[in-house]
């Protein structure tokens, strides 16, 4: 129950990471307001919690959308009587295409999704934190923001920007009582990396590739990036604020 009594949003929720950490910090006594735009996965989290006996909601936001994020947060605040914890996950992948190649749309799309739906989500959170007195933000930031893989310009870069604004964002709201941190991932066993899997040459040629640049020799498992959320949110984390913390097998070690 490291989250006992603790109230949070959690984007990107329908799938993976977000899924996990949802029902994660719901098992940890915490009131989850999950969010995400796959209405059917979303829903169907809903009545595992429900199954499951946790408080768990679910609600549709476009995190891209300011006023969506807004009404998100606001019904948290009426919902729970306040904000204290956010897993901002939400994100999408960038298909793999070299800088040359890739279309100006797609770039955008990335950007808007991983970058600006951040800042959105933060700037949202933020206030409603201000108002309760203090809380902890986690954001998604991946090991791209440190490791150069190829292939993926965009991606890289909404999430550089994602751990710069973590930075940032610590540093401004220190004082205030809200801590703000980032989780790294590395190639975790998630419908997003199916989908690259599935989009390659040689599907299985993919996994190796990815098995061999992880020390570890396998992908990580989304519960296992849901656990260091936990503990970057709950108050064992109390005097880290500012940082990108890594679970990616070893890989950025490399």
């Amino acid at each position: 129950m490291r989250l006992s009594g603790k109230r949070a949003i959690v984007t990107g929720a329908a799938h993976g990471i977000g899924r996990a950490a949802a029902l994660r910090f719901a098992r940890e006594g915490c009131r989850v307001l999950a969010a995400d735009v796959d209405d059917a996965a979303g829903a169907a989290l809903a009545v595992e919690a429900a199954s499951a006996g946790l408080p768990l909601a679910f609600r549709h936001a476009d995190v891209t959308n300011a006023a969506a994020v807004a009404t998100l947060v606001a019904e948290a605040e009426r919902r729970f009587g306040g904000l204290d914890t956010a897993f901002v996950n939400a994100g999408i992948e960038q298909v793999a295409a070299d800088s040359d190649a890739l279309a100006e749309e797609h770039w955008s799309r990335v950007l808007a999704v991983n970058l600006t739906g951040t800042f959105l989500t933060c700037q949202a959170a933020i206030s409603a934190m201000l108002r309760a007195g203090g809380g902890a933000i986690v954001t998604n930031a991946s090991v791209a923001a440190f490791a150069n893989v190829g292939q993926n310009a965009a991606y890289a870069a909404s999430k550089g920007g994602v751990m710069a604004l973590t930075r940032v964002l610590a540093i401004e709201y220190a004082a205030r009582n809200i801590r703000v941190n980032a989780v790294c991932a590395g190639v975790i066993d998630t419908a997003m990396n199916a989908r690259h899997r599935d989009r390659a040459a040689d599907p299985d040629a993919w996994m190796e590739a990815a098995r061999a640049i992880t020390p570890l020799g396998r992908l990580g498992t989304a519960e296992e990036v849901a656990s260091l959320a936990l503990f970057l949110a709950s108050d064992e984390a109390a005097f880290i604020t500012g940082t990108g913390m890594l679970v990616d097998g070893g890989r950025v070690a490399t």
